[in-house]
């Protein structure tokens, strides 16, 4: 089965939309998201009712943000989770943290398995790496958080990060996320119409945070 794999949208619809209708051209049958679908961009009930409207199987977990989503961590949290409404809230609060791809003999974990904050970034130190990795029992590790695109072997296990589709870290403005066909991994990239996401914040609590950061693709 072929399936796009989208992590860190972060309520950035436009970005979202872009990379469906590509993988949609691509021949993707299936949707796995891998967590943060909500938080910081400007249409939050947007990306969520895109996925979860997707005419398709859909296989999604909850991030860190989605967590704080949930339980109103902070203001940005506070202001989504006005935007989403309770149905919505409960939907992503009740999401599990990993599952398990069986077909693509992958685990789908949204930073590192049993915890969905720590960092494994594509220049951790491979004792490091290892450790955070630990034994997940399958051939490929699908995590996100750090919103950068990249592969590497860690012991046994391939880590493919797809990157983020809604603010990507790289320096690069275009939509980051992978193509998954019976376990063998396409990195890709989606351009995008980034200024009418910047349009659609004038009246988000951290315009500027998410400005610059749509603006600059870093963190």
């Amino acid at each position: 089965m072929r399936d796009a794999v989208l992590f860190d949208v972060h309520g950035n619809i436009d970005a979202l939309e872009a990379v469906l209708a590509d993988a949609a051209a691509a021949g993707c049958e299936g949707l796995v998201i891998g967590g943060d679908l909500a938080y910081l961009g400007p249409a939050p009930e947007d990306c969520v009712d895109r996925v979860r409207g997707f005419d398709g199987r859909v296989v999604a977990i909850r991030g860190n943000t989605d967590r704080m989503i949930a339980s109103g961590d902070d203001e940005i949290a506070e202001w989504a989770a006005d935007r989403l409404g309770d149905e919505r809230v409960a939907w992503l609060g009740g999401l599990q943290p990993e599952r398990v791809l069986g077909e693509h003999d992958a685990l789908l974990v949204h930073a590192v398995p049993g915890d969905d904050e720590r960092r494994l970034e594509p220049d951790t130190p491979d004792a490091i790496a290892e450790m955070l990795v630990g034994a997940p029992g399958h051939a490929t590790l699908l995590c996100g958080h750090v919103h950068v695109q990249y592969t590497r072997r860690v012991g046994t296990v391939e880590v493919v990060n797809p990157g983020s589709v809604g603010f990507p870290f790289d320096g690069r403005q275009t939509a980051a996320w992978a193509l998954i066909d019976d376990g063998v991994l396409e990195l890709r990239r989606t351009a995008y119409d980034v200024e009418r996401a910047l349009a659609r914040l004038a009246t988000h609590p951290a315009r500027a945070l998410a400005e610059r950061r749509l603006r600059t693709a870093r963190a």
